[in-house]
């Protein structure tokens, strides 16, 4: 058997008829034959020995990159340094490129090998080594002595194993060197079992990472939706809680305190709560919804393929939350807004800007108005140009509720209210308006014995359900509106004077259609673009002969009868233009009076003819002259021409 000094020798020998006549020896392995021969190709000087090294900067940017490796590596390197301290080993660490970026070693073995970090150790950089072999066979290897290319190398063995990523990618390679003299046998052993030490922390903090990242993700998640939501494992821990379940079920305590105590040691176990979860964990398959007055929970059994359970979910939501959904899906929104109320008449211009100021406000607004001028239109507009208009809207005909069905329409009724009243109860509109604004339209045919129970709503801000023992409060604004004299009726004893002065506090009037002639032109075309989409009509005008008739008919019905008219002209019309013949008669016969123009007033139409062509047809600047408004021009205008 060679000692180790031989066997130096005789590679030595191998080695030096390698490099003076490219032949190999029998002696020599091929995993390092291999390397000697592309090292020859790769004119790799066997006698330098200056070693390659990366730049200061360059070596800063492959430490930070390997910033992980790095850091899990190093109690690793320590353990293995601190077990061959004063034996003459030196341990590194190289990424994947070559490039050590972490070394330890006895002082003397440091100055003796000259290797540092920033080291290219690369098979061509610095020929055959362990950590050049291991970057290109992606297996351990040990380089003894003579078998490494370069001469300044020969007193060495070298013993180098990979580090893998989970999916097996090449991540760096551990290293460690010694005096040819000292290697052992198991040398190479404890550098594999290091790099498997390396890549199994690498595994775990990987796992840990995740675990952590799905546990932020989780918390994140479980913060940012409307409901609040608890985990509870089968001992009744909470294991996950959010800050809305925390809130709904006014639990005080911090939530890191809340974790992993029983629910109901913070909930008490007289909490009607604890008996509904006792009896969930009690079936194998159960989902049910609990119902409380300020909020619901619905359970949901974690029981992986149907087995013991091993945990509960349960969801949280406040009746308001829910009340804002159903409204959500029933309709319970404003539509229309200022945009749709079209008209230049002066009263009607006046109307709608009070109607402005009013949505600025949260005080009640009481709107007058024959039917069919647009009352909840402007009711709707209001509330959208106001701070609620992302709350619900909601309207109600109190004319048109049957007197057995105002109350519960109104304020709701609690479970049990009565026969066949729905489990949990049902909200009224004030409940569902909550946050926004209720429209009650025909205020004024309001029964009187339930005006007094309005009233106590508007002066309390709270209502109470039929067969309800507890408040419940409400933010909402109120927008009435009426046809009728609300004066008169309270001096006939038809309504409430306490509830009219409440409810009187911005007062709108909106004129009829008859007091507005000159924006019938306006509306009627508004009104027609509208219609003929849903209709599918290519009607792209209306006759002036049907427009004059509509300016003298007086408009009973107001702007819903003009609208119903116009979707009669256009099932009639069978040409692009509505025509006198497409309207009823009663509106057609109206004819145009014929005004007689007075010496005066043709003075007049003579001086704006001549101001008009004066100053190139700028009404305005017309105006201005004549000291009238350009609403009195434009009238004017129309008498004249």
């Amino acid at each position: 058997m060679f000692s180790l000094t031989e066997k130096k020798e005789s590679l030595r020998k191998a080695w030096d008829l390698f490099i003076s006549t490219g032949e190999i020896s029998s002696n020599i392995r091929p995993i390092i034959a291999n390397s000697w021969v592309r090292c020859r190709k790769m004119s790799i000087n066997p006698y330098l020995k200056v070693e390659e090294k990366v730049s200061q900067a360059k070596l800063q940017d492959e430490i930070e990159k390997h910033r992980n490796l790095l850091e899990v590596s190093l109690p690793i390197i320590k353990n293995l340094y601190d077990f061959v301290q004063g034996s003459g080993f030196l341990i590194s660490l190289a990424t994947e490129k070559g490039i050590v970026i972490e070394i330890r070693g006895d002082t003397e073995i440091l100055k003796k090998s000259k290797l540092c970090r920033g080291n290219i150790l690369t098979e061509n950089s610095v020929g055959t080594n362990s950590i050049g072999l291991c970057l290109i066979n992606k297996k351990p290897v040990q380089v003894f002595a003579a078998e490494h290319f370069r001469k300044s190398f020969h007193e060495w063995t070298c013993s180098s194993a990979p580090i893998f990523d989970e999916n097996k990618n090449l991540l760096g390679i551990l290293n460690m060197n010694g005096d040819y003299e000292k290697v052992h046998l198991h040398t190479l052993g404890m550098v594999v079992g290091g790099a498997k030490a390396i890549e199994n922390s690498l595994l775990m903090q990987k796992s840990y990472n995740e675990v952590a990242v799905s546990n932020t993700l989780k918390t994140a998640i479980m913060e940012s939706i409307d409901e609040g939501l608890i985990v509870l494992n089968k001992d009744r821990s909470i294991t996950h809680i959010n800050d809305r379940a925390k809130k709904i079920l006014k639990i005080a305590e911090p939530k890191e305190k809340a974790l992993y105590r029983k629910i109901s040691e913070l909930l008490g176990v007289e909490h009607p709560l604890i008996a509904e979860i006792d009896n969930c964990f009690k079936k194998v398959n159960y989902e049910n919804i609990f119902l409380e007055e300020d909020y619901t929970v619905t359970f949901k059994l974690i029981n992986p393929r149907d087995e013991s359970p091993i945990g509960l979910i349960l969801v949280l939501k406040e009746t308001k939350k829910m009340k804002k959904i159903v409204n959500r899906f029933v309709g319970a929104r404003a539509m229309y807004t200022f945009n749709d109320l079209i008209g230049n008449n002066e009263s009607f211009l006046s109307a709608v800007n009070m109607a402005k100021f009013a949505s600025q406000s949260d005080s009640n607004v009481l709107l007058i108005g024959e039917s069919g001028t647009g009352k909840e239109i402007f009711a709707q507009a209001i509330h959208n140009f106001s701070k609620r208009k992302d709350g619900p809207f909601l309207a109600i005909n109190c004319g048109g509720l049957p007197r057995n069905l105002v109350e519960s329409e109104l304020f709701g009724y609690a479970e049990g209210a009565f026969t066949g009243a729905q489990k949990g109860g049902n909200p009224g509109k004030f409940e569902l308006a909550d946050g926004g604004t209720l429209f009650l339209d025909e205020i004024g045919e309001m029964p009187l014995e339930f005006q007094v129970l309005l009233l106590r709503v508007l002066q309390e801000r709270a209502i109470m359900r039929i067969g309800g023992k507890k408040l419940i409060p409400v933010d909402v604004r109120i927008i009435a509106a009426t046809n009728k004299n609300l004066k008169d009726e309270v001096k006939s004893g038809n309504f409430r004077k306490d509830l009219y002065y409440r409810l009187n506090v911005l007062t709108i009037s909106i004129p009829p259609l008859r007091e507005r002639p000159d924006d019938i032109p306006l509306l009627a075309e508004h009104l027609l673009n509208k219609l003929k989409k849903g209709l599918n009509k290519n009607v792209k005008k209306i006759d002036h002969e049907v427009i004059d008739a509509f300016r003298n008919y007086n408009w009973p019905g107001n702007i819903r009868e003009l609208q119903n008219v116009l979707e009669r002209a256009l099932n009639l019309s069978t040409t692009e233009n509505i025509h006198i013949s497409s309207i009823p008669d009663s509106i057609a016969g109206c004819k145009k009076e014929l005004k007689n123009i007075s010496p005066l007033n043709v003075y007049e139409k003579q001086l704006i003819t001549s101001l008009l062509k004066e100053n190139h047809g700028n009404k305005t600047r017309v105006a201005q002259i004549l000291g009238i408004s350009r609403t009195t021009l434009y009238k004017k205008l129309k008498q004249y021409y």
